[in-house]
């Protein structure tokens, strides 16, 4: 089979937070299984351009990746309108809609990633010009939560551009049952369930080296994401400053890109309170660095208004790592398997959901035990794979008969 991705990065453009992890995974994963697919991207790092040859094939790892140039236009033009600049952006890419109507023809299917993006705009108009299946995800981008969120160029976009292209797809890729829901308030398209999967070989249950400078003794709560207002990260600050006195050894570590600007603010929070060397904010966290981050952690902390299948999660449960997450992370599978608790955001909540946790050093190793073992058995990227081509085969097989 020979699928095309449509997503607005791809590795190493971590800053994108996880879906670059998840997306590139899986089709890494896929080309394991004997399967080519071709990624169409930007060239997209958050707030920067990646380093990458542009407008033309290269190897990612046995994956045929695009990187096209983007153009930030409202950047550009309208800088001055914070509201619609100041955003990951819709990432125009300009020649990639001519490689697209060349590459589209030769593929079996075509995967889109993540709305209001131009990379999903373009390949699914392609897939229609070209009549061929388009599989779209969303990746929590559609939750009641996250549309809340500059509400109004989201609803005007939604009904323009997203609605019509959800109708006409061949199936809607959920990673949860939160997002089927979501999806059934725009479309009645066929939708399956996939979720993100993990290589828990890559994770490790102790930090090789110390991390961060943080004492032995330190007990250290950790956010890892990028620090956005929907991510949770100032209600976590919050909760952290209530419990900060009663546990003097406790490190909270705020670690993701700025993408808004909230860490100045953060700061001022931590030098008013007193707790300078206890709020750290080492920026954006990769490989050997992040993977001792991870391990060296006692609790991660995600309390997000709304996530698609975190990938993050994932990761801390793989470094035998307990989660305290928010019911917006649609996860509660870690709780049910007695890996971690899911907590409301409310910053009194969560503080004492904290002081709980790190009150108790033999039930974290515990939990972190059951969150390895989870992840391990249910999450792994053969196993899910394999469920991402069972759902290609059936749209495929469906698309066929109504073309007929």
């Amino acid at each position: 089979m020979r699928i095309l991705f449509a997503v607005h990065g791809y590795k190493p453009a971590f800053r994108l937070g996880g879906p670059i992890v998840s997306v590139s995974s899986l089709a890494e994963r896929l080309v394991c299984k004997g399967h080519q697919v071709v990624v169409f991207t930007t060239n997209s790092n958050l707030d920067e351009d990646l380093d990458v040859p542009v407008d033309r094939p290269i190897d990612v790892n046995g994956v045929e990746v695009w990187y096209f140039r983007r153009e930030e236009v409202l950047r550009r033009w309208l800088p001055f309108v914070p509201y619609l600049s100041r955003a990951s952006g819709f990432v125009y890419a300009p020649r990639m809609r001519e490689a697209l109507d060349r590459t589209v023809p030769t593929v079996d299917a075509v995967h889109t990633h993540l709305p209001f993006i131009y990379p999903t705009f373009a390949a699914a108009r392609a897939a229609f010009r070209a009549s061929k299946p388009l599989f779209y995800s969303q990746r929590g981008v559609f939750d009641p939560a996250r549309l809340a969120f500059r509400a109004w160029k989201k609803r005007l976009y939604i009904e323009a551009i997203e609605k019509p292209t959800l109708r006409r797809a061949t199936t809607l890729v959920a990673l949860t049952e939160a997002e089927v829901q979501s999806y059934r308030r725009l479309a009645a398209t066929p939708t399956e369930i996939v979720p993100n999967g993990i290589d828990v070989s890559l994770y490790r249950e102790r930090p090789s080296a110390a991390v961060e400078g943080i004492a032995p003794e330190s007990r250290v709560i950790l956010f890892l994401g990028r620090i956005h207002p929907t991510k949770g990260a100032d209600r976590l600050l919050e909760a952290f400053v209530r419990v900060a006195a009663a546990i003097p050894d406790a490190v909270l570590v705020l670690a993701g890109p700025d993408e808004f600007g909230l860490e100045v603010r953060f700061r001022e929070i931590v030098a008013q309170r007193n707790l300078r060397g206890r709020v750290l904010f080492p920026g954006m966290v990769t490989g050997e660095r992040k993977l001792d981050l991870l391990a060296r952690a006692d609790v991660f902390c995600l309390p997000s208004e709304a996530e698609g299948f975190s990938m993050a999660v994932l990761e801390a449960l793989a470094s035998a790592t307990p989660v305290l997450l928010s019911p917006g992370c649609h996860f509660p599978q870690a709780a049910e398997a007695g890996a971690g608790i899911v907590v409301s955001t409310e910053p009194e909540a969560m503080a004492q959901a904290l002081a709980g946790l790190l009150g108790d050093r033999d039930a974290l190793e515990e939990m972190g035990r059951k969150g390895r073992a989870l992840v391990s058995e249910r999450y792994g990227w053969d196993a899910i794979a394999e469920r991402m081509l069972e759902v290609y085969q059936r749209g495929i097989e469906r698309h066929r008969e109504s073309a007929a």
